[in-house]
């Protein structure tokens, strides 16, 4: 197989399985109960009615021989195998992945019941173990109820690659408030069921905040806001709907996520030609099967923008953080100190980041935040220019901001992030960073006259910054990184 099949993703408990997106037809909300059948089978909790139709759902940890099971999942899975239909609990749906033959390896499991899957793969993005569930083996173990499927099939793509139905294509269904979102399901990174949103300083007309998703603050964003369309009303029961952006991810905030359907691409109709933004983030309106209309969001136009691609680089990591003992403090009433130090009330921005220990960058000096980027051509000099790489047709210096400041220690360059700084002409200098932190509100600064020095003394000299909160706010070195790009340059 050299066509890429579609793979649909999720987790029940500490299973990560995987179906075909042909096997998938869609995926709903647990019920608050499920209805009795009157047959016994192992990991059967019961069914649910989907538009009229009694489907079983099945707990698949216990199918699994986990005793215990995990009966707290939040959503089912719809298997279709062949004209079978039946349920699977999961807790969430993590996306969709596209793989070839030879990243499928085939498993076999001696004994009595048969195994439940037929492969195992590494799901590219991050090398997590996913197994490739069997639907025809679970569908005919012993006393499992399965319905007959007499709808329309959804098939997007067969399990050996090829196109089984070119005129459908596959979307996710979303509910915003009143409105009806639907994107591709190939654009759609992950779902989160039930969302917390944290406050955090990227709060803005669009940004809502951040939400905790695999050990990173993520960047939420309110889709209606983006569109122009109003605002989703947040009633405490948001749902999220995970956008993988080229440099990280963000968050849509959605009041539900109703289904996965496949729909004749046909069923796809212009946008109408007044009262809509032409070369925006939708592409025409659905009508789905129950006769609800959704409006089709354009996946490649939301990867392509720059504001959702910077808000996506600044998704920072929540582990890991090492806190730095406070330097002495100072005191606000302090207003002329020897050095000519002053300390003045200041509230803005800052990018929190770990050098060997916390400091800290006004963030208005940076243009952007990349990932270490693997292709860049290392240089073994013994000082701090670590490598060179190509972005925005310039020729960039990757410097280790540790060996500039005089700090033990050299970057992971795995995990590491760059940040970007403006030179002049037009260029760039890359300072590279171990670990990102936040990005937070200073409180107070101190000020100092700028004096020569070498930049490997700016943390015993340079000033001070006080962030977070004046009761409860850490003391951070204020670097000034125009100051040490102003530094290389001279040097």
């Amino acid at each position: 197989m050299t066509t890429p099949a579609l793979f649909g993703v999720f987790h029940a408990g500490d299973l990560r399985v995987a179906l075909p997106l042909d096997e998938l037809r869609e995926v709903i909300m647990r019920p608050p109960s499920f209805s009795p059948l009157p047959a016994t089978a192992t990991g059967l909790l019961g069914a649910v009615n989907l538009r009229h139709v009694i489907i079983p759902v099945l707990d698949l940890c216990r199918l699994a021989g986990h005793e215990d099971g995990n009966t707290s999942g939040k959503v089912i899975v719809i298997v279709a195998r062949g004209d079978q239909l039946f349920g699977l609990l999961a807790d969430e749906i993590e996306g969709v992945v596209r793989l070839t033959a030879d990243a499928l390896l085939e498993t076999t499991v001696a004994g009595d019941p048969p195994a439940l899957f037929s492969h195992t793969f590494e799901r590219p993005e991050d090398g997590a173990v996913v197994s490739l569930l069997d639907a025809e083996a679970i569908s005919k173990l012993p006393g499992i109820p399965v319905v007959r499927d007499t709808g329309p099939r959804g098939a997007v793509t067969g399990l050996g690659g090829e196109t089984a139905d070119a005129s459908r294509r596959t979307v996710l269904l979303l509910r915003c408030g009143p409105i009806g979102l639907c994107i591709d399901v190939n654009h759609v990174h992950s779902v989160i069921p039930q969302l917390t949103v944290h406050s955090s300083p990227l709060e803005g007309t669009t940004c809502r905040g951040v939400v905790h998703l695999h050990d990173k603050a993520v960047p939420a964003v309110d889709p209606l806001v983006l569109l122009g369309l109003g605002s989703v009303p947040d009633d405490g029961n948001l749902r999220g709907l995970v956008l993988a952006m080229p440099r990280g991810l963000v968050v849509l905030t959605v009041s539900d996520i109703a289904d996965i359907a496949s729909v004749p691409v046909s069923d796809v109709l212009p946008l109408p030609p007044v009262g809509m933004r032409k070369g925006g983030f939708l592409t025409g309106v659905l009508r789905s099967e129950s006769g609800d209309q959704h409006l089709l969001l354009d996946g490649e136009a939301l990867r392509a923008d720059a504001e959702l691609d910077a808000l996506g680089s600044l998704g920072v990591s929540l582990r890991g953080r090492t806190e730095t003992p406070p330097p002495p403090p100072v005191k606000q009433q302090d207003k002329d100190r020897p050095d000519g130090r002053q300390v003045v009330p200041s509230v803005r921005k800052f990018l929190t980041y770990s050098v060997g220990m916390e400091a800290a960058t006004p963030l208005s000096q940076i243009t952007e935040i990349v990932p270490y980027p693997p292709n860049a051509i290392a240089l073994d000099g013994g000082g701090p220019l670590m490598a060179i790489f190509t972005h925005r047709r310039l020729s960039v210096p990757l410097l280790s901001l540790q060996a500039l400041l005089g700090v033990a220690g050299s970057p992971d360059t795995s995990t590491a992030r760059v940040l970007l700084v403006d030179a002049p002409g037009g260029e760039l200098i890359g300072f590279v960073v171990p670990a990102l932190h936040a990005i937070e509100d200073s409180v107070w600064e101190e000020t100092a006259p700028k004096e020569p020095g070498e930049p490997g003394t700016m943390l015993q000299r340079g000033p001070l910054v006080k962030i977070g909160t004046e009761a409860a706010g850490r003391l951070l070195p204020n670097v000034d990184l125009t100051e040490l790009v102003a530094a290389e340059l001279v040097a």
